[in-house]
């Protein structure tokens, strides 16, 4: 096995919504808990967050894009949803 780039992209396998904030430090309720896919192997998943404008219209199957954020020393892959083609 040997590290390789991904695009990054991927869809929603499955998700929660969560409405109980447990961490005062974390996230405000209510925020996406998703399970998600990537394009490049089907099957390889990782459990994160769908993250800015527009997590609130989240569904299975919807088409995600990987956003990184910095908490302290480390840089945690979050996704946002794309948007449909016009």
């Amino acid at each position: 096995m040997v590290p390789r780039p991904v695009s990054g992209r991927g869809h929603v396998a499955s998700f929660t919504v969560n409405h109980q904030q447990w961490n005062p430090a974390g996230r405000t309720a209510p925020y996406v808990i998703a399970i998600v896919e990537l394009v490049e192997q089907p099957g390889l998943r990782l459990i994160t967050n769908v993250v800015g404008d527009g997590a609130e219209r989240v569904e299975i199957g919807s088409p995600v894009t990987v956003r990184f954020e910095q908490l302290e020393d480390v840089w945690l892959p979050l996704f946002e949803l794309v948007d449909p083609a016009p």
